[in-house]
């Protein structure tokens, strides 16, 4: 099973928590396949990359199980909807609501918020249609949820219809790292939360990145007026409504201002220039007679700080959590020292830090047996579709793929003999994966030649598979007793039936191959396939052999084979496949009777003959368009044929296979053959055992009727 964990907030980082993207998320999903469960703990965060991990998880080709391990709010609940089961522990909470924002772009004019209001609406609409189509209601009464911004615990969401199932068993993770003093209606233990994250950015810059808007990475960096000592006063009407709305110390900076210029190679002049900028605003703060506040300190630091972020190439999401962290411009520039001919490196951008894991040693072993597998089957001539991560293995060689389960990188290099043995002792001694991936992938070949291979006694036999290795009882009933006449007092009469009981067997078989060790550092995969091919057809013509050994010379419970004279379903006399041999034993077929004399109905509809039959079987049974309505072939379309070399001789039978004679079985969910591999310790190379549990039992002697043949 696949399994991943997205905790965290959605895009990007804002109080320095941990974060995930739907670049990251599409990185993980890359080469998956079968069934995924994600565990999802989320605040929220940018609206836009919350609908595109959601469209990621929908489009995945899987079922999908979304765990709420804690929280999903706001864009977090979108992505939880792409579930096809989406499980609420004890205290996991949902909260949908309406996308918001603080901010616009421009200058703030009326055109501005009627575009960014036309944007949110979009957003709004995208989300209400998810949301309704998983709960079964109208967009419009999801907008209304949302409006409210509504809370859910496990049982509520399931009632409405935003999650499939609730999970008393474990009690839910404690909720994502998150200011969720965002929220309006947020229960006092989120706020608690929300109170952990620290210093925190600005209500409006926070809300417009969650919204989606550009806006948001480009709004431009107003520090406060600088104090003065002026006795003016603000009313308290003038008071912001927001108590920590525009921190200017954590608002998201404008990198764009920078001219055209800085597309040119800065070099580490240009970096001094950002050095000294850094304290001119402080220092005419000071000249000015006036003390700073801190704020404003903190502002002057995060500008110069993203100025010179902008100069050495670093990611805007990296310039923040710097800010948030307290660095100043030394500190950052200790991080990213400029090169010895005075040039700015380039830094890659900031990575998600959300924990977003699978099980590698699955996957890797998965995609290395698929790989195997396939140049293996290629090496038969045939045609596969190699799938997902499988193709990066398809241009390595066996060896390569064993270095690559002990852990090694896969080698781009030619290897000498030496070196090639020297890895395959490695995997095969060493706790790597390479036993298990190459017997995996010797499995499938195995299977895959054993399930091309029609045995023919399956027409003539009906499958029950075994329990376990005990001898499994197979009775046969007489005619259940005819309904009767409920007598005047209402007394129902009391009826009686006959049984019969056999017994089927289920038997341990195998056998141990050899590989040579040259075969393996040789890379000799088509050969090692041959191999597995021969013996998967091996294995289907060693049940029909058996098969046919026991149907025809096992005892039944009478201590007499299946066709014999005291079971009246041996022709007298024997002969050829003629109109009336066939007729006669039709005959017998029709008026068999069951263990109380009952007629058993049975329907003769199979002919079953050995190779020497064969073509009078077929000219008995082949359709022709006869001249005159006596010449009529009435055995045509009539009965099925059935031919196998295991009988040797001219005789030849007759079946209902609606009501067969034989059962045959395998141990239950285990009806192929298995293959294992062992290294060897006293001898050069490895052993593979092949093992097979196959059993057969008799049913019944009535549906068959014998003829010797002649």
């Amino acid at each position: 099973m696949n399994e991943i964990y997205l905790s965290g907030t959605i895009g990007q980082s804002f109080w320095d928590e941990e974060f995930f993207t739907e670049s990251s998320v599409r990185d993980v999903l890359a080469g998956l396949s079968g069934p995924l469960t994600v565990n999802l703990n989320s605040g929220g965060g940018i609206a836009t990359e919350g609908q595109a991990i959601y469209t990621l998880l929908k489009e995945y080709p899987g079922e999908v199980t979304i765990v709420v391990n804690g929280i999903a709010a706001s864009a977090a609940s979108l992505i939880a909807m792409a579930g096809d089961h989406i499980i609420m522990p004890e205290g996991a909470i949902m909260m949908i609501h309406d996308p918001a924002s603080w901010a616009v772009e421009g200058r703030g004019t009326e055109a501005d918020h009627l575009k960014a209001a036309k944007h949110l609406g979009v957003i709004a609409n995208a989300y209400a249609a998810i949301y309704a189509a998983r709960a079964g209601i109208s967009p419009e009464a999801a907008r209304k949820i949302m409006q409210v911004e509504t809370y859910y615990d496990g049982p509520q969401a399931v009632r409405a219809g935003f999650a499939t199932a609730t999970d008393d068993s474990a009690a839910a993770a404690a909720a994502a790292l998150f200011d969720y003093n965002l929220y309006a209606h947020a229960p006092a233990s989120l706020r608690a939360v929300g109170d952990a994250v620290g210093r925190r950015q600005s209500k409006r810059a926070v809300a417009a990145m969650m919204a989606g808007s550009n806006n948001a990475q480009k709004e431009a960096f107003m520090p406060k007026p600088r104090a003065t000592r002026a006795n003016a006063t603000m009313n308290d009407d003038q008071a912001p409504t927001l108590e920590d709305d525009l921190d200017p110390a954590l608002d998201d900076q404008n990198v764009d201002d920078i001219t055209a210029s800085d597309d040119d190679d800065i070099t580490a002049s240009d970096d001094d220039e950002i050095t000294a900028d850094d304290g001119d605003d402080l220092d005419d703060l000071n000249a000015s007679g006036a003390d700073p506040d801190d704020e404003l300190k903190t502002a002057m630091r995060a500008t110069a700080v993203m100025k010179l972020c902008k100069a050495r190439g670093i990611s805007t999401a990296v310039a923040h959590h710097y800010i948030a962290a307290g660095m100043s411009s030394d500190d950052v520039r200790r991080l990213h020292p400029a090169n010895k001919d005075g040039r700015m490196p380039q830094t890659t951008a900031f990575t998600p830090r959300a924990r977003i894991v699978r099980d590698e040693v699955d996957t890797r072993r998965a995609a290395l047996t698929g790989a195997i597998f396939a140049k293996m089957q290629q090496k038969r001539g045939r045609k596969v579709e190699v799938q997902g991560a499988s193709r990066q293995y398809m241009d390595a060689g066996l060896i390569e793929m064993a270095s690559v389960a002990t852990g090694r990188k896969l080698p781009r290099f030619a290897m000498s003999y030496g070196v090639r043995e020297q890895f395959m002792m490695d995997a095969m001694h060493s706790t790597s994966d390479f036993p298990a991936i190459f017997q995996n992938a010797l499995h499938k070949v195995l299977l895959d030649t054993y399930s091309n291979f029609t045995p023919t006694y399956q027409r003539v036999a009906e499958r029950k598979d075994f329990n376990d290795f005990r001898p499994m009882p197979l009775v046969m009933t007489g005619s259940l007793p005819m309904l009767k006449p409920i007598t005047e007092t209402g007394e129902i009469k009391h009826g009686t039936f006959s049984d019969r009981g056999e017994m089927a067997t289920i038997e341990r078989y195998g056998v141990i191959v050899p590989i040579d060790r040259a075969m393996i550092v040789n890379d000799e995969l088509g050969a090692i396939a041959r191999v597995m091919e021969r013996y998967g057809r091996t294995v289907g013509v060693f049940e029909e052999r058996t098969f046919y050994s026991l149907a025809f010379s096992g005892l039944m419970s009478d201590e007499k084979p299946i066709f014999h004279t005291d079971h009246k379903n041996v022709a007298p006399n024997g002969s050829d496949i003629t109109d009336d041999a066939v007729s006669e034993a039709r005959t017998y077929l029709r008026e068999a009777k069951g263990l109380d004399g009952e007629p058993l109905y049975l329907n003769p509809n199979l002919l079953l003959v050995g190779p020497k039959n064969e073509t009078a079987a077929q000219r008995l049974l082949a359709q022709t368009t006869p001249a005159n309505a006596d010449d009529v072939n009435v055995f045509s379309g009539q009965l099925g044929l059935v031919v196998t070399p295991e009988i040797t001789g001219r005789e030849w039978y007759v079946f209902d296979n609606t009501n067969p004679c034989w059962t045959y079985g395998y141990l239950e969910d285990a009806s192929a053959p298995r293959v294992s591999t062992q290294e060897l310790f006293d001898q050069q190379g490895m052993k593979l055992k092949l093992e097979h549990d196959f059993g057969v039992g008799h049913a019944r002697y009535e549906s068959g009727f014998k003829n010797i043949g002649r």
